[in-house]
């Protein structure tokens, strides 16, 4: 699973550019290209009683291209940059740009809880589709804004379930920009799950990172597995936070999401899904 293209959608939040230079560390793995794009609502210029309104379109395409240009000229002489400026629906134009990259990387859903449950977050139905792997952060927080590595010291939640399985093997192939992994798996105890059933996970998980060099600590944990992962990771200084995006909670997930979006919704650190 090399990592040689990236897609970063963009609404140029402030901090937006800050992540994406901490993801040039991937060019030590194969990272020779992202693609920057930018998506104009299709709903902001078209939706009107006065019909398509083909100026204010003109004028939020020209102040997306002012900023691209101050983004290329920082960035072109450390990465070769594609841009791209869109009128659509981001879900789908984020999902078929997906198509022809390894990675995606963007901002973390910003609606509230209630909102995710009824109606849901841009964010949150794009991993409902996804099929490459996906970098979320909050880009106001003082992590993104500081010279911190992004992959030093990652906690990596497994239950063994497949997508735990493809994360693993992303991990392996970023193993040259990783310090060290703190691999996790949390017993839930409202169902009442035995510590002694992850222990073999946790033990073929660590063999196959050492292998590929990466120190690792395991740590077996109980209660409810969002909460615990995030205490874990937010008092033990990590950097990110790697799940899989299905598992165990397929009920949960039709009700309120799955225990991997509960964990994009709940740190404050950057998190890396992969379906």
């Amino acid at each position: 699973m090399p990592v040689e293209k990236l897609l970063f959608p963009t609404k140029f939040r402030p901090g937006a550019i800050q992540f994406l230079k901490k993801l040039l560390v991937l060019k030590k793995v194969g990272l020779s290209k992202v693609k920057i794009l930018h998506v104009i609502e299709k709903e902001k210029v078209s939706f009107d009683y006065a019909g398509y309104l083909r100026e204010l379109e003109e004028r939020l395409r020209h102040e997306a291209s002012e900023i691209l240009k101050e983004w290329t000229d920082e960035l072109s002489k450390e990465i070769a940059l594609e841009s791209e400026i869109v009128v659509g629906i981001p879900e789908y134009e984020i999902l078929e740009a997906e198509k022809t990259v390894d990675l995606v990387a963007m901002g973390k859903p910003t609606s509230g809880p209630l909102k995710k449950i009824f109606m849901g977050s841009t964010t949150l139905n794009i991993l409902a589709h996804a099929k490459k792997p996906y970098i979320l952060a909050k880009f106001e927080d003082e992590f993104i804004q500081s010279e911190k590595c992004l992959f030093c010291k990652v906690v990596f939640a497994t239950d063994g379930s497949n997508p735990c399985k493809r994360a693993l093997a992303l991990l392996k192939e970023l193993a040259p920009v990783i310090q060290e992994v703190d691999l996790v798996s949390v017993a839930n105890l409202k169902r009442k799950e035995s510590k002694g059933y992850y222990e073999p996970i946790l033990e073929e998980f660590a063999s196959e990172l050492t292998n590929a060099g990466i120190k690792v600590d395991r740590h077996l944990l109980e209660g409810l597995p969002s909460k615990e992962v995030v205490n874990f990771a937010e008092s033990t200084g990590a950097s990110m936070i790697v799940v899989g995006t299905t598992g165990k909670d397929a009920f949960d997930e039709l009700l309120i999401g799955s225990a991997s979006h509960r964990i994009i919704e709940k740190t404050r650190l950057p998190v890396m899904v992969v379906p």
